[in-house]
């Protein structure tokens, strides 16, 4: 559950810490007081998409810290999973700057936004007077009630999900095969001249580096040859070359090896004299080997271009190229055995088509039985909630196999004995929905992961016994599940055992809200308030709501 909210310039909030208990938490204060901007600051941490507007007025960064604890194994699991530290305190931290960016961190470790919002499913559901359009969605009716179902209806979808991703597969290699008789001709014929053109090529792994090389050597072979003879001209063959030059200087010093430092200069100008010598003889057979052959350069050049055009077709290298040269060899293969091996497919697909028919239907089966028993729980609770005369059904078609079956599930509703039942979404007023989704959350306690929801105002539009049944339905929630809720109804709030109070008030001509909590007899004060409406409250009021305490 979560157990604090802390605020730092968020909306009209300045610092505000927010403790929240187990049970049923009531937040109270008039209309405009800020009690909005608690729940806007507890989607925001929890991953709600990040508004600028929320910054406080003159402030370049807001934070909200949401502190959780005692949470689920699915919670340590998920942390777990994201290699991020378990604690005793599960903590939320997210910030906004007015330029847009934003961070997050749980447990201290940064997170994305992706992250915080697959944990936020797992913490806590909000459920407001606009939330109920959900239920319009008739996508969502087969999840709703496959979650109603429980374990058999998963346990079964796993079966056909197995199913189905096995007819798929074998769906994939028949298309594989090249569709029509006509179609997998053509294709052998492709197949055949791509390898007959690659290996008629004869390509070798190398050939083009080494191709290349020999290529742009050519290209500037007068260039080379001109220069390099040059040099072995300067280096060996001139009247006074360089290796005589040196031959003669080192000569000159052996009269004084008695001498160190002219030794160590003959010795440097003997290295010299060798390794000129060796650098003369290698240039020579550069020379001798710098001949211009154009029918050599003419062959080198079309085999390049050979190369190249083969490339553009089987791939960038002649890696590539021969990779792709076996794949076409392993497609020709399989298409020249296909007519068995299509034979061989189509047997079994009409066998896993079979297989995957026969486990929709035993899961098809499942959520029928639970439907029956949903009708039944939703009827009885709208009935709670003086809705008598409605009448609500889920309605069954068979549509195309997919992972969840064949079943397209749709949530039907009469709002009135004898009134026609239609689509929930055609017929389904905004004060019935929200009743609707109060009697959703009452029947699935059991099945939700979360372990706090929040109702925003989900009363609204609601009075008189309706709300009084209301309220119970939300006392009942609390029992399993932490509750904070939004109310204006004296005999909603009466129900809660914890009550937050926001206030709003001017200081140094600043518009600023806060929140507190109600202590001894002071929720009593409020509710008489909510009964009297105004600011005065005359003890008949606060008479009425001593006896909603009671």
């Amino acid at each position: 559950m979560i157990s604090s909210l802390s605020l730092n310039n968020v909306a009209l909030i300045k610092r505000q810490n927010i403790v929240f208990q187990n049970g049923f938490n009531c937040l109270l204060g008039q209309s405009g007081a800020g009690k909005s901007i608690i729940i806007d600051a507890l989607s925001f941490v929890l991953g709600a998409k990040a508004d600028k507007t929320l910054i406080r007025s003159g402030e370049t960064q807001l934070r909200v810290d949401a502190v959780f604890e005692d949470v689920s194994v699915d919670v340590e699991n998920f942390l777990t999973e994201q290699d991020i530290d378990i604690a005793d305190e599960l903590i939320i931290t997210r910030t906004l700057n007015t330029d847009g960016k934003s961070s997050i961190k749980i447990n201290g470790f940064p997170a994305t936004l992706k992250t915080l919002q697959s944990l936020s499913e797992l913490l806590i559901d909000f459920c407001g007077q606009h939330d109920s359009v959900g239920l319009l969605n008739a996508q969502n009716h087969i999840y709703i009630l496959d979650k109603f179902a429980g374990e058999n209806v998963e346990s079964q979808k796993s079966v056909v999900a197995a199913k189905y991703e096995e007819l798929k597969d074998i769906e994939r290699q028949i298309a594989s095969m090249g569709g029509s008789e006509a179609e997998r001709e053509r294709a052998k014929e492709l197949l055949k001249f791509q390898i007959e053109e690659i290996e008629d090529s004869n390509l070798k792994i190398g050939e083009d580096v080494e191709l290349k090389e020999r290529f742009d050597f050519m290209s500037s072979a007068e260039n080379i040859f001109e220069k390099v003879s040059d040099s072995v001209l300067k280096l060996s063959e001139d009247r006074e070359n360089a290796i005589s030059l040196l031959y003669e200087a080192k000569s000159n010093l052996n009269q004084f090896s008695n001498f160190k430092d002219i030794e160590e200069c003959r010795q440097r100008l003997e290295n010299a004299y060798y390794e000129v010598k060796d650098v003369a003889e290698v240039l020579s057979d550069i020379k001798r080997n710098t001949e211009f052959d154009q029918r050599e350069f003419d062959r080198i050049d079309e085999r390049l271009e050979q190369i190249k055009k083969l490339s553009r077709k089987y791939g960038k290298t002649i890696e590539d190229m021969l990779a792709y040269l076996e794949e076409c060899k392993v497609k020709l293969e399989n298409l020249e055995n296909s007519e068995f091996m299509l034979e061989k497919l189509q047997n079994q697909r009409e066998k896993a088509l079979a297989e995957l028919d026969k486990e929709s239907e035993k899961l098809s089966a499942l959520r029928r039985d639970s439907a029956k028993v949903l009708e039944k729980k939703v009827m009885a609770e709208l009935a709670d909630l003086e809705m008598k005369g409605t009448f609500f059904k889920v309605d069954f078609e068979k549509a195309d196999y997919s992972k969840k079956g064949y079943d397209n599930v749709k949530f039907m509703f009469s709002a009135n004995k004898g009134q026609e039942i239609k689509d929930l979404h055609k017929t389904a007023s905004g004060g019935e929905l929200s009743r609707l989704l109060l009697a959703f959350k009452n029947i699935m306690l059991d099945k939700e992961k979360v372990q706090s929801v929040v109702f925003d105002e989900i009363d609204s539009g609601i009075s008189g016994l309706t709300a009084g049944r209301l309220a119970e339905k939300l006392e009942n929630i609390s029992k399993y599940t932490q509750v904070i809720c939004i109310t204006h109804t004296p005999v909603v709030a009466a129900k809660a055992n914890a009550f937050l109070l926001v206030e709003k008030k001017v200081v140094d001509d600043n518009t600023i809200s806060s929140v507190r909590v109600l202590e001894k007899d002071e929720p009593i004060m409020e509710v008489a308030r909510l009964i009297d409406g105004g600011k005065e409250v005359s003890q008949t009021a606060i008479e009425h709501a001593r006896k909603l305490f009671m």
